[in-house]
């Protein structure tokens, strides 16, 4: 398999990340932590997935939006990360995918709503906390 990806890092998080619009490459557990292990593979605290919602189950009624499919470094499923979904921001930016227009973001936490400052900062909501 050959997937190109990019390594980015936000308040001491990095992570690997990649487009995946076509939802081709949901990657196993094995996988990510093989990807996330700092001696053998590409180091990184999770891998964050770029998918097109229409393609996710679940998700299909949210269209064009993108959905991110975050894995913790033990290929474990997360619901969200904060700074994962600021660095997810500044990589949709970057390769294209999006826009700098405000934008929401489909996560396993829910809806979440992400802002590019004009000081270059990435604003994003975290939703509601519960305890």
């Amino acid at each position: 398999m050959h997937i190109e990806f990019a390594k980015g890092h936000g308040t001491r998080n990095d992570f690997v990340l990649f487009a995946d619009p076509d939802n081709l490459y949901d990657l196993t557990a094995d996988q990510v932590s093989h990807l996330c292990d700092r001696r053998g593979g590409i180091g990184a605290d999770g891998v964050l997935r770029a998918v097109r919602c229409a393609l996710v189950p679940g998700w299909e009624a949210e269209g064009e939006r993108w959905f991110m499919d975050y894995r913790n470094a033990d290929g474990s499923i997360a619901e969200m990360c904060g700074n994962g979904l600021r660095v997810f921001l500044a990589y949709l930016l970057d390769q294209g995918l999006i826009d700098a227009r405000p934008i929401d973001i489909v996560t396993r936490a829910g809806v979440l709503h992400g802002e590019f400052l004009p000081d270059g900062r990435i604003r994003v909501t975290m939703g509601v906390p519960t305890i």
